[in-house]
């Protein structure tokens, strides 16, 4: 019998095939230890994987948000079926005898190998919502109202009789779930404009992309949002202590989470968060959605990590104050640590105020700011920032104001240039 390969291999192995989930599928039937390492990779984030497409449907433009076109990509009644039974895994981990009684699932399902919930890294509330919403499109419509019930009776929620115009508090129960059985959470996020994939260089599935900017949409994301405070029951609170990474590019107030997310996780090494438009119109005579809160609280949940290494900012509101606001929460708190930040379409009060705070971070290696507005207006530190200007290891700096503040951003890449010194040797 020919010797196995030892495991540090075939994780190499494993790891290099991470984004083919063809080749992965085959890998669990080589051996035991491939198994068990493919296992582990496959579940560790397996929203992601049932969303990410090996290939584009070429027929329908890639921003379409016809919701029939998108629907009927060439992955949808797979991508159905898949997220079915998905998430009935998910629930045979500790209800299967109880599935079987309501019969919901037949006698003939076997028995679930692996607690699924202990690989569980990465959990993104976009493709958890999507993945619901495919199986409502997909499953027995006596099953799913079952289903439900069972698990509103294990979260002493009211029992629902219909799943005509749903929207996310019809799923509270599943919600509750996941952020109940989820001990090894390291990367949560909310992000509906697809953020990840591009980084990861990964094909989004079309039925992400749908409806992203109608109202209804818009108010489904803000219901969950709100949804959001059941991170303050005590046996939710756990599964979010470990989280490193935070990434939330959706619309609407974000306070609550951001709140929440203070008092439970201080161990965060990484967050990008997209600020949306200050003032949300939403229809049938429902008030503003103002944005002041998210800020305060976005700065109070940097305050409250003890090592943020990676910090980016996308700030649709233009809103003034805000890179002032931020930079002096990092400054308070991430100075020593900080080694990336990147601000997006935000507001700069001007160069002085962003010298002033820069020249506290020692360790910072990579700044970027992006398709920026410049407001210049001056104030009595002018200059402050000369004394002890020096940032010996940044080693990536982009400045890109918008086109009309081009003197500015040349300005302050002057000056940057001429306080770091890894820069003049590359």
């Amino acid at each position: 019998m020919p010797k196995s390969f030892p495991s540090e291999i075939v994780r190499s192995f494993v790891l290099y095939l991470k984004d083919d989930k063809k080749s992965l599928h085959s890998c669990l039937l080589v051996s035991r230890d491939w198994c068990r390492e493919v296992v582990g990779l496959l579940w560790r984030q397996p929203f992601r994987f049932l969303y990410t497409c090996n290939k584009t449907n070429l027929s329908v433009p890639l921003q379409s948000t016809n919701p029939k076109l998108i629907n009927d990509c060439h992955c949808s009644d797979k991508r159905r079926s898949q997220a079915s039974n998905l998430l009935l895994t998910y629930y045979s981990i500790n209800y299967y005898d109880e599935l079987i009684k309501e019969g919901i699932i037949d006698t003939k399902s076997r028995k679930i190998l692996f607690n699924y919930f202990e690989f569980l890294n990465v959990l993104d509330l976009h493709e958890l919502y999507s993945a619901i919403r495919d199986w409502i499109n997909w499953e027995n419509s006596d099953n799913k109202i079952r289903l439900l019930n069972l698990l509103n009776s294990k979260f002493s929620l009211d029992s629902i009789y219909t799943l005509d115009n749903y929207t996310p508090l019809t799923f509270k129960s599943i919600y509750r779930y996941f952020f109940t059985y989820s001990p090894e959470l390291k990367l949560l996020s909310f992000d509906t404009n697809l953020i990840l994939y591009k980084i990861n260089n990964n094909n989004p599935c079309l039925f992400l992309n749908v409806a992203v900017h109608s109202y209804f949409h818009n108010k489904h994301n803000n219901i969950l949002l709100d949804q959001l405070n059941e991170f303050n029951f005590p046996e939710i609170r756990q599964s979010f202590t470990n989280l490193t990474e935070l990434v939330f590019s959706v619309g609407g107030d974000k306070s609550t989470i951001f709140s929440s997310l203070s008092q439970i996780c201080h161990n965060i090494q990484k967050m990008i968060i997209i600020l949306p438009y200050p003032y949300i119109f939403c229809l049938f005579g429902d008030s503003f959605i103002k944005n002041e809160d998210s800020l305060e609280k976005l700065a109070s949940l940097i305050r409250s990590q003890h090592n943020l290494i990676y910090f980016e900012l996308s700030d649709n509101t233009h809103q003034k104050g805000t890179m002032s606001e931020i930079l002096k929460s990092l400054k308070e708190s991430q100075h020593n640590s900080l080694k990336t930040l990147i601000f997006k379409y935000i507001m700069i009060d001007n160069n002085d105020n962003v010298l002033i705070y820069l020249k506290y971070f020692q360790n910072l290696q990579e700044l970027t700011f992006y398709k920026c507005i410049y407001d210049g207006k001056m104030d009595e530190k002018k200059n402050y920032y000369e004394e002890g200007l020096w940032l010996p290891n940044l080693k990536c700096l982009q400045i890109d104001y918008k086109n009309e503040y081009k003197k500015e951003s040349e300005e302050l890449l002057s000056i940057l240039f001429g306080c770091s010194p890894l820069l003049n040797e590359i």
